[in-house]
């Protein structure tokens, strides 16, 4: 890795060992080793790389080109539009210096959005970062640069006070650092810094310069980024007194140049602390300063004269947080005192110095606060607060509206226990339509009503699907429902908790050799409702998305399911169906003939009457006029799918998979309904139904009690075979 020729993204792989004149000849190759709180997250995030498949999924559903999907949060499922406003917005703006870099980044949702996940990976995500330099000594793991501001000090305590002499001493530190030909005089803005003062480019112009002019001129001139000029300063007062020879190391001061580095690993405030801080809520009457901002070492005191850097311990939040993350659960909580260390550790980029040293310490870091809505209403809502809200940068966690996504969230949970284990070790069966019928139940809960787009057409619109409302000839656009809808849309619904208390609830009581069925799972959700939805309107929405628009898709997920099973080689008919589907959109859209076989050829323009069979399909309901484009629509499926997989099957498109699907099936109904009723139970047909159990145990993911359920209903329920 050290290798690496991008320095942006890359810093060293080993711990630096050496002095500070040494270090800043590496800074200039990896720029990296010194970059700021804020620039290290995008930068740790931004090299893990992207997913390009699902951030073109993304990218269609938003109707947004820069949505990316990161593989640092490759285990987080449908969050990619917050994830885009931390890493794009808030981080990406802090990384060029711009005014997100003093502002606390406040994160707000509803409960089980995954916000604790999400910060735990972060967390995750700075303990992959290099071993990170800082000065020797010091109890903040001050970054190296802050050094630079000490040049104007040392050189002054040397030359006893004399401008002259002062001068040439601050010329003699630039000499031993290199600097002369370690910067670019020619940087635009080190020759702003110059320009403005009126100084030469040299050593002398440098030296001519103010504390903080010289720090900026140095660094931009060993071209770092803005960011990181803005988040260094003056460092501890254990640096301060190495450099000065005052109390711990009397009369034997440290060189600028010679003064040691050492390296640190981010790790948790549990073991220890390096640059990872939790800081849970606190109630005004238990509010101590110091586990912010550190405290009096009270062993010391009496024992060292003052002014010792020694009298004070740099034990407090923000202390041990500093070059790294500080996060605030249920931060808005806390009371006054606590804001106003956020507001200057954000604004002035300090923290108070405990007493009886006094003065401030300087801070760079992540500060991040999460909290719920009610909380995060409250606080604005009192005028004393201002000043505070105005150092927020905001972004709301809402649930995940794509049931897709959603899915694997739900999938996620029942993993995370013994119930997902195999069978044969003692785990529960599950049904493959119980997870996606609760992820379409959390999504419905979730959206808000459109005036003209009933809620199942929007949540299959919000997954990706394309979805034509039945009579109309254009498709909904996921892009225009998401601007139509509020910015509350997602901040309500049902917690992915909520659903696995469900879900697990009828495992533990099936047993082994049973499973949890998506008829299980409509029975107790209503049961669950009835039992802890107080507010009434609440249940009345609830209960009637079981009993319509989950019903609805259950019976037709259902019907689906059995009737593929019926025809030994369901998926070998539909991609056939596909390939002569294909032969004839690819002829009307040349207008050329199909060959039938042999030399024989169809009429000019392909078989209209076996595409409008298929696109007239009742769920899609392309019209004639409307047929066209559609048509070219899926030519440009397949030819991405060829692109991108070298082959494509039938499944390219999900509408017009839907539409063959049930293509297919029409042609099996008959037989299909011959062999549901008991009546009909021959012994031939008592062996067809065996074998239609067999596959929907080994093809649709069925065990032996819910393929017997499903088989039960499909005839005992008046109508189940008929595709509708």
């Amino acid at each position: 890795m050290s290798k690496h020729t991008d320095n942006r993204l890359f810093s060293r792989e080993e711990p630096f060992t050496g002095n500070f004149a040494e270090l800043l000849g590496e800074i200039k190759k990896y720029p990296a080793m010194v970059e700021s709180a804020k620039a290290r997250l995008h930068r740790l995030i931004v090299r893990a790389g992207t997913n390009d498949a699902r951030s073109a999924e993304v990218q269609r559903a938003f109707g947004k080109d820069g949505i990316l999907s990161y593989n640092a949060f490759g285990s987080f499922y449908g969050i990619e539009a917050p994830v885009h406003n931390v890493v794009n917005n808030y981080l990406g703006a802090a990384l060029m210096g711009a005014e997100a870099d003093k502002q606390a980044l406040v994160v707000i949702g509803p409960p089980g959005a995954g916000k604790s996940d999400f910060f735990t990976r972060v967390k995750q995500i700075y303990r992959t970062a290099e071993p990170i330099p800082f000065l020797g000594g010091s109890r903040v793991h001050d970054n190296p640069l802050n050094i630079l501001f000490m040049i104007d000090r040392v050189a002054r305590e040397r030359s006893g006070g004399k401008m002259a002499a002062k001068k040439a001493e601050t010329i003699a530190i630039l000499e031993s650092l290199g600097v002369a030909d370690l910067i670019n005089w020619n940087a635009s803005d080190t020759k702003a810094v110059l320009e403005r003062n009126g100084v030469s480019s040299d050593l002398q112009g440098l030296a001519s310069l103010s504390p903080d002019d010289l720090v900026s001129a140095i660094v931009f001139g060993l071209g770092l980024p803005r960011s990181t000029r803005n988040n260094i300063g003056r460092p501890e007062p254990m640096v301060l007194d190495a450099l000065l020879g005052k109390f711990v190391n009397k009369g034997q001061p440290i060189d600028i140049a010679q003064y040691p580095i050492e390296s640190m690993y981010f790790d948790m405030d549990d073991e220890g602390s390096g640059g990872i801080v939790d800081v849970p809520e606190v109630q005004p009457l238990n509010f101590d300063i110091g586990t912010w901002i550190g405290t009096e070492n009270l062993a010391m005191m009496g024992r060292l004269q003052s002014g010792d850097p020694r009298l004070v311990e740099f034990n407090g939040a923000y202390n041990k947080g500093n070059r790294g993350l500080v996060i605030q659960t249920e931060g808005l909580k806390n009371p006054p005192e606590a804001q106003r260390v956020n507001l200057e550790a954000l604004q002035g980029r300090r923290v108070g110095i405990p007493a009886p040293l006094g003065g401030s310490l300087h801070f760079d870091g992540l500060v991040v606060i999460h909290s719920n809505e009610g909380e995060y209403d409250r606080f604005i809502k009192e005028r004393v607060n201002e000043p505070y809200v105005d150092r927020f940068w905001r972004i709301w966690f809402p649930y995940p509206l794509e049931a897709r996504q959603v899915q694997k969230v739900h999938e996620k949970f029942w993993k995370g226990s013994d119930f997902a284990k195999p069978v044969s070790e003692g785990g529960i069966h599950v049904d493959r339509d119980v997870f996606e019928y609760t992820s379409r139940l959390a999504v419905l809960s979730a959206l808000e009503p459109h005036v003209s787009v009933p809620l199942a057409t929007k949540l299959d619109a919000y997954d990706g699907r394309d979805i034509r409302q039945k009579g109309m000839g254009t498709k909904v656009s996921s892009f225009e429902l998401r601007q139509q809808a509020s910015t509350r849309e997602g901040l309500a619904g049902m917690s992915p908790r909520e659903i696995a208390k469900i879900v697990n609830s009828i495992a533990a009581e099936v047993g082994s050799g049973k499973a949890v069925t998506s008829r299980m799972v409509r029975d107790r959700a209503s049961e669950w409702f009835r039992s802890n939805v107080t507010d009434e309107e609440k249940l009345k929405k609830l209960m009637g998305f079981i009993a319509n628009e989950l019903d609805a898709w259950r019976g037709k997920n259902r019907k689906q399911v059995w009737l593929s099973a019926m025809v030994p080689s369901f998926k070998t008919e539909c991609q056939d169906t596909f390939e002569k589907y294909l032969d004839n959109i690819q002829a009307f859209a040349r207008e050329k003939s199909v060959r039938i076989s042999g030399y024989g050829r169809g009429p000019v323009g392909g078989d209209e009457s076996f595409m409008r069979e298929l696109e007239s399909d009742p769920d899609w309901g392309v019209t004639s006029a409307e047929a066209p484009k559609f048509r070219a629509e899926i030519l440009s499926a397949v030819m991405d799918e060829q692109t991108k997989n070298g082959k494509v099957t039938y499944d390219c498109h999900d509408g017009l998979k839907n539409c063959i699907e049930r293509y297919v099936l029409r042609k099996v109904q008959e037989t299909a309904r011959a062999f549901s009723t008991s009546s009909a139970r021959s012994e031939e047909d008592k062996k067809k139904l065996s074998e239609v159990k067999r596959r929907l145990i080994e093809d649709f993911g069925f065990n032996d009690f819910s393929a017997d359920e499903l088989l039960r209903e499909a005839e005992e329920t008046k109508g189940f075979v008929l595709v509708k």
